[in-house]
């Protein structure tokens, strides 16, 4: 599958999970071709990003259309099945969020199967910000502009927005994975065509070490079936430099899990592992509401035999509450969904 990865090219530390995700299609002995357009871009106009960014945006934007027609006839002459493409969507400088509106060289020459955002926690971005490596004169100057975390909130929100986009526009899927996750996530959609999509809800407030285990069990299981996201990959912030920063913080967190990720899944999957005590967490339950309203099928492991009228009525389908996983993964089967990876 050819897989278009977008997400901020400064802060995300995608390099080393890309990194990892040739290296376990190399362990299975599977061919991803790879390409970074920026890197394509400094290599054969021989000027950096900077550079580049300071002349005018028509000249820019001849030089990415010819990248993309390159790295096109590159996969074609290779007859390439499974690659990854890595393009910014967008690009943050000297305050101005530009937008590369690139949807259709992509569609007619790059012709991707499926676009993933890479995104991560907002505090870590901006401690990287402050680390650049090496002498990258646009990573220095992105250094000095000191963005605030509202600032990385409304760059990461516009890579997802565009690439949104792109995706409607070319008629494929789009998902949001934060490098946090495993990158047998990301390697799942280059290595398998079609592959289901679970987001896994579950209390992060009441979660206790054995509580954590089960429901780290369950999605190592359920993770053999297809591609699970786990808003456990992403740790929120607890320091803040001000009101405003906590406030847009806790915004963009709910606006992420219920839209980047539930808005986009195939099914929810609701674990409460607990026989008594605490209650069903109100996050997880507007999860569930919310994949209601995006039509999503909806699964919940309930050990307790008490049970809200509401919940069975409204927030889950009928016949899908279950008293154990193993209750669970037999309906998964029994619905046509199968093991990817053994």
């Amino acid at each position: 599958m050819r897989v278009l990865v977008t997400g901020m090219i400064s802060g995300l530390d995608d390099e080393r999970y890309l990194k990892d995700v040739l290296e376990l299609g190399s362990e299975e002995g599977q061919k991803i071709d790879y390409f970074n357009l920026i890197d394509e871009v400094e290599r054969t106009g021989n000027k950096t990003l900077d550079m580049l960014l300071g002349t005018t945006n028509y000249l820019f934007e001849v030089i990415r259309e010819r990248e993309y027609r390159k790295i096109g006839y590159e996969l074609q002459r290779a007859n390439s099945k499974n690659a990854i493409i890595r393009v910014p969507a967008t690009i943050e400088w000297n305050r101005i969020n530009f937008k590369m509106k690139d949807h259709k060289e992509i569609r007619d020459f790059i012709q991707p199967d499926i676009a993933v955002t890479l995104i991560d926690a907002e505090w870590l971005i901006r401690k990287r910000f402050e680390s650049p490596s090496g002498d990258n004169v646009f990573l220095r100057r992105i250094k000095e502009q000191h963005h605030t975390i509202q600032d990385i909130l409304s760059w990461m929100h516009e890579e997802v927005s565009l690439t949104e986009d792109w995706a409607e526009f070319m008629g494929i899927r789009h998902y949001v994975i934060p490098t946090g996750q495993d990158p047998r996530s990301l390697y799942k959609l280059v290595k398998h065509e079609a592959v289901p999509s679970f987001y896994i809800s579950y209390s992060m407030t009441h979660a206790d070490e054995d509580a954590r285990k089960e429901i780290n069990k369950i999605r190592d299981r359920l993770s053999k079936y297809g591609l699970v996201l786990d808003p456990q990959a992403i740790e929120i912030g607890v320091d803040y430099d001000s009101i405003e920063d906590r406030e847009a913080t806790y915004a963009y967190t709910v606006h992420r899990d219920l839209h980047w990720l539930v808005g986009k899944v195939d099914a929810v999957v609701a674990i409460h592992p607990y026989v008594e005590r605490p209650p069903l967490s109100t996050g997880m339950m507007d999860e569930l509401g919310h994949a209601r309203d995006y039509l999503k099928k909806r699964y919940m492991i309930y050990p307790p035999s008490h049970q809200s009228p509401f919940t069975t009525e409204s927030y889950i389908e009928r016949g899908h509450i279950f008293s154990s996983a193993e209750e669970f993964f037999l309906c998964l089967e029994a619905e046509g969904f199968k093991v990817l990876d053994p």
